[in-house]
C-alpha cells in the first residue's frame, strides 16, 4: 500500500509541474530557416529554372508529335487458342465488343 501511495503522490507532483510549466510556441521553418535574403535567392533560382524548363519541355512535345508516323499493319497470326468463340456474343456475330474493320464490314 505504501509504495502505491508514493507513485499516486509523484504522479500528482508531475502534473501540478506540468499544470505550471510555460508553454512554449515554437516556429516551424519548412525550408530550412534560412534568412529572408536566402529565402528570395532559392525562389528566383527556382523561378529561373521553371521559365527555362516549361517552354523546352513544350517544345520537345510539339516536336516529338509533329514527326507522326504511319505505323506497318501487321498480319495477326491465325493461332488456334486467340480469339476463341465458343458461344454466340450476345449481340450476335463474330466480332467482340471493341472489334472495328473487317469485322464490322461483313
Amino acid at each position: 500500500l505504501r509504495g502505491t501511495m508514493s507513485a499516486r503522490a509523484t504522479l500528482l507532483n508531475f502534473a501540478k509541474r506540468a499544470a505550471k510549466a510555460p508553454v512554449r510556441v515554437t516556429r516551424r521553418n519548412m525550408s530550412g530557416g534560412g534568412t529572408i535574403e536566402e529565402e528570395r535567392a532559392h525562389m528566383e533560382k527556382w523561378k529561373a529554372i521553371t521559365l527555362l524548363a516549361v517552354p523546352g519541355c513544350i517544345g520537345a512535345g510539339v516536336y516529338l508529335f509533329s514527326n507522326h508516323h504511319a505505323h506497318e499493319e501487321h498480319d495477326i497470326p491465325a493461332y488456334s487458342y486467340m480469339r476463341r468463340r465458343l458461344k454466340q456474343l450476345p449481340w450476335g456475330g463474330d466480332c467482340a465488343l471493341f472489334e472495328y474493320g473487317k469485322c464490322q464490314d461483313n
